[in-house]
């Protein structure tokens, strides 16, 4: 068993020497070198034309967005209604929340004021009936003019289910 490694030795040393040994001897090529090298040829290369498009390129149409948003309550004054729920945008600030067009003066459920913030209206409630309070929660929305001219109240960020519940919606202008 002990010669077993010492063969593979040597067997090793003499692969290493057989591939050291000197190298052999270069073939000649079997083309003879001329005196001249050879001249490129005046032939030109043809350049492809890319064929004309067979389908022609529709314009680029940039879609016009479907509303815009509102920064200061001039541009949506007024009383909306969506279904059931009035909303009135007063001048002074406020606006008032009720179920019926003839109690928005006499008995809104909500009067709560606003203010802009760039394009995000910010709101507190001032007084409430017969719904729950926010207290001094504020919530912040945004008003999109729609193209259709009704406007739509979307929740940016408000603390108050309630409140974020009634006033989040579609509304069309009360004529």
């Amino acid at each position: 068993m002990r010669r077993y490694p010492f063969i593979v030795c040597i067997m090793l040393m003499i692969g290493l020497l057989t591939s050291c040994a000197a190298p052999t001897t270069p073939i000649p090529p079997t083309n003879p070198p001329t005196a001249e090298p050879p001249q490129p040829t005046s032939t030109p290369v043809p350049t492809l034309t890319p064929a004309p498009s067979l389908t022609p390129t529709p314009p680029t149409v940039t879609p016009t967005p479907a509303f815009t948003l509102a920064t200061s309550a001039g541009e949506f004054l007024g009383t909306w209604v969506s279904g059931n729920y009035y909303i009135r945008f007063d001048k002074d600030g406020t606006f008032r929340m009720a179920h019926a067009l003839d109690r928005l003066d006499s008995r809104p459920y909500a009067i709560s004021s606003y203010q802009f913030e760039g394009t995000k209206m910010v709101t507190t409630d001032i007084k409430v009936s017969g719904v729950p309070s926010c207290g001094k929660k504020i919530g912040s929305y945004e008003i999109q003019l729609l193209k259709s001219g009704n406007i739509q109240i979307v929740a940016v960020q408000d603390q108050c289910a309630g409140r974020a519940g009634d006033i989040t919606r579609e509304y069309e202008r009360v004529r």
